[in-house]
């Protein structure tokens, strides 16, 4: 997209010269108008949108410190290069006080022009990036966005989408997404399929979604997709694209973001990296042949003894990974799995709560060994082989409650738990429960919205600083946690002085 430029100068062989040097210096920029007066030049402006001004400070009618006076008053986006045949000190002042970007001396030097346009292209680019972002922010939040002064080329922009997904859980929080979306550098991994210019990357409304926007005309291939998927670091969880093909204008931008939300939750895969074509049918597969060999493996189950059916999990994971298969129906047929265990021998535990176990492992951990590790602890746990008497138990959820009451200002999560204490989660947060009716996590933000509570009522410190003091980044994030705690807004809180 070409620079617009506006040139405002009263001699006419210095405003074709000008006018020359520019698009000759810069194949980028184009001079839409050039005009001999301050006052024509004040009616242009109203009438039209330009990026850059080049004006001559002596014009007839409006002087050029009027005009930038006026363009300045206005707030008018346009960033303006002063023209002159004299050092005067004053014309120098007057171009620092309304904004100038440079001050240039005639006749033109063509290297320094040369070097102030890039300048300015820089600028322009940046600043037409932030802008562009920020409205297609706006409109993933359903907020409406208005396109003021764009160019012919952009008047109502249709775009492609593709929506990022982390994990298999879009409310997971026990992760840092902003370091692994640093880690996975979505923008230079993508740019090598599609130019950086023709493409634009924000924030989703859940922390672990991201959203890719591409012109419609750049629209890359589902070949070029999976290589970009390919490209993508490993990062211990699952990655889910789906690509919303058909040309989206930005009046349809929230309502086609939720409905990609909705098709990401239902068929993200299990297990696997994967590129989505939106489709309104979505994609059914039969499971029948699935289920029955299930239940072959459960009948086997009755002559095992207890130590053995981990191996035979092994195999339900090889089975449910042959061919891709929904995370859904995944997490359907390994509770209905265990669901059935029950019957062919005793557990020790309620299967509700086994329930709770086998979600949030699924939900955590994106690898056939993490899985496997996991449900070897809580097959033993179900079914009565101690890893540990209790009193051990007790022991070891003690040092958990001690280690969260300290560290509960940073980011802690059941991996690092685990880390710490040596067990798998699973069965850290399984002992946790039995002593304190409660997650290590959920304790956890026991802990937070106590100390945010004391801090709200002090009240020296700010909402978002509030947030960062009782760990965590993100205050919005911070904002809904505490209003779901407690019932009201850390603001209505504060407000009331409770």
């Amino acid at each position: 997209m070409k620079i617009r430029v506006l040139v405002v100068e009263d001699e006419p062989p210095i405003q074709r010269s000008i006018c020359q040097k520019i698009e000759e210096s810069n194949e980028n920029y184009i001079v839409v108008a050039a005009i001999d007066n301050g006052k024509d030049a004040i009616q242009y402006l109203k009438e039209y949108s330009v990026d850059v001004m080049f004006v001559d400070m002596n014009l007839p009618i409006v002087s050029g410190k009027e005009l930038l006076k006026f363009c300045y008053s206005e707030k008018l986006p346009v960033l303006p290069v002063v023209l002159s045949g004299y050092t005067d000190f004053e014309y120098v002042k007057c171009a620092v006080a309304n904004h100038a970007v440079d001050y240039l001396l005639k006749p033109l030097n063509s290297q320094e022009l040369k070097l102030i346009l890039q300048k300015i292209e820089i600028r322009i680019r940046e600043q037409q990036q932030e802008e562009k972002i920020q409205n297609l922010t706006d409109a993933i939040k359903g907020f409406n966005t208005l396109q003021t002064k764009e160019s012919n080329s952009e008047k109502n922009p249709s775009y492609s989408m593709l929506l990022i997904s982390l994990g298999a859980c879009p409310y997971e929080n026990e992760r840092n997404y902003r370091e692994l979306f640093e880690k996975l550098d979505l923008e230079g991994n993508f740019s090598q399929i599609v130019s950086e210019e023709n493409f634009w990357l924000v924030n989703g409304k859940n922390i672990n979604e991201k959203i890719i926007f591409v012109r419609r005309d750049q629209v890359p291939d589902i070949n070029h997709l999976n290589q970009f998927v390919r490209s993508l670091k490993f990062l211990g969880l699952t990655i889910t694209i789906v690509f919303y093909k058909d040309a989206v204008k930005v009046s349809d931008i929230f309502a086609t973001y939720h409905l990609l939300q909705k098709y990401a939750r239902k068929h993200v895969i299990f297990l696997k990296n994967s590129v989505l074509i939106y489709s309104p049918e979505g994609f059914k597969s039969d499971y029948t042949d699935l289920r029955r060999k299930i239940d072959c493996m459960i009948l086997q189950c009755k002559n095992m003894n207890i130590s053995d059916i981990t191996d035979s999990f092994a195999e339900l994971l090889k089975l449910l990974t042959v061919r891709p298969i929904t995370q859904k129906e995944a997490v359907r047929n390994i509770k209905y799995f265990v669901s059935e265990l029950y019957k062919v021998h005793h557990g020790h535990r309620e299967f509700f709560e086994v329930e709770e176990d086998i979600q949030f492992i699924l939900e955590n951990y994106y690898t056939k060994e993490e899985i496997l590790k996991e449900f070897d602890f809580l097959l033993k746990d179900i079914f009565g082989i101690e890893v540990y008497d209790s009193r051990d138990k007790k022991i070891i959820a003690l040092k958990m409650k001690n280690y969260l009451d300290e560290k509960f200002r940073s980011n802690v999560t059941n991996q690092l738990l685990a880390a710490n204490f040596g067990f798998v989660p699973s069965y850290l947060v399984s002992i946790f429960k039995i002593c304190y009716g409660l997650t290590p996590m959920d304790y956890l933000v026991n802990k937070r919205i106590d100390e945010a509570k004391v801090l709200l009522e002090d009240g020296s410190l700010k909402i978002k600083d509030i947030a960062r003091v009782v760990g965590y980044e993100d205050s919005l994030y911070f904002s809904k946690v505490f209003k779901k705690f407690t019932g009201v807004s850390p603001k209505e809180y504060k407000g009331d002085g409770v």
